[in-house]
């Protein structure tokens, strides 16, 4: 039997059944698809910058996931560039780039836990931002769910002790630039289809990084070349899968699934670099989680009341 027939016989009627189902699971399917994605990134990280600094790995992340994008832009006939938003594409890059370099700085240098950890802390972020920058009303509920989120980072970082080091510190700031380029990348996919919105990523993100790559550049061997590839297609995969996710469905109803990364980041710690998560690392997560997990549902039950504040009202036959 050929893979054709195969593919006929139980993904396509796979592939239907899925498009049936509602917005939001099909969004949180994607985004639980991107979780598992991204947790091999971080192991894929670890593996190569036993050999590279990871300023070399994050250009060929970015690289190879231009090198897989590419045949589909030409195939599809898709200028990247032939869009009115250019600059806001741009801006989204070099933040989503300066938020690659420290999050893989993270992951070269902490457990893999630790550093998938902090990033939960970006919702708490967007909180803040959307607060003091955007102008959006933020009530004490979300606030206190904020500040309490912030104590369960300072939790696992635990000024004073062991943990609180130069990439933690990064892991913050990179949940930070994480938070900014989840906004711009929301706010872009309104009205850009995802595929321009990677092409763009992976192409001024590509160029942004040749210098510094170049400063510090020595040659892979073949099995770091492996690795390599191999972060580079899940990364692309991955990112396309996250984008998808909040696309199609409400941030609200998906932000959850995002948390699934936890666990599969301890699985693949201990299981690939025998590494165990702290009691303070679990602590802060689950307050981190719970912090972000209201504030999802916070920003849901208001979104509903503004809906229907403005719905208007049916008028009578």
């Amino acid at each position: 039997m050929s893979a054709a027939v195969v593919a006929r016989m139980f993904a396509l009627p796979l592939f239907v059944r899925v498009r049936a189902l509602p917005a939001n699971l099909r969004g949180a399917l994607w985004i639980v698809a991107s979780g598992v994605m991204f947790t091999l990134v971080s192991v894929f990280i670890r593996l190569s910058v036993l050999e590279l600094d990871s300023v070399q790995v994050s250009f060929f992340r970015a690289a190879f996931g231009l090198l897989f994008i590419a045949p589909i832009l030409v195939r599809l006939r898709i200028n990247p560039f032939a869009t009115p938003r250019l600059g806001q594409h741009f801006t989204r890059a070099f933040i989503g780039t300066a938020s690659m370099v420290c999050g893989f700085y993270a992951v070269a240098h902490l457990p893999i836990a630790d550093s998938t950890s902090i990033s939960f802390s970006a919702p708490l972020f967007i909180t803040m931002i959307a607060a003091l920058f955007m102008g959006e009303v933020v009530r004490w509920r979300r606030w206190t769910a904020t500040i309490a989120g912030f104590m369960g980072v300072l939790i696992m970082l635990r000024p004073g002790g062991e943990v609180l080091n130069a990439a933690a510190l990064v892991a913050v700031g990179a949940a930070f630039c994480t938070s900014v380029a989840a906004m711009m990348v929301k706010r872009l996919s309104m009205h850009e289809p995802a595929l321009r919105v990677l092409a763009t990523f992976a192409i001024f993100s590509t160029l942004l990084l040749i210098v510094p790559a170049i400063l510090v550049w020595r040659w892979p061997s073949p099995t770091v070349w492996l690795w390599l590839f191999a972060l580079g297609a899940c990364a692309t995969v991955g990112q396309y899968f996250w984008v998808r996710g909040y696309a199609i469905a409400q941030a609200s109803a998906v932000a959850p699934f995002d948390y699934l990364r936890m666990p599969l980041s301890v699985l693949m710690g201990f299981l690939v670099f025998a590494e165990l998560p702290t009691i303070w690392t679990l602590i802060g997560t689950l307050i981190i989680a719970a912090s972000g997990l209201y504030i999802a549902y916070r920003e849901a039950q208001l979104g509903r009341r503004v809906t229907a504040a403005v719905k208007p009202h049916k008028q009578p036959a």
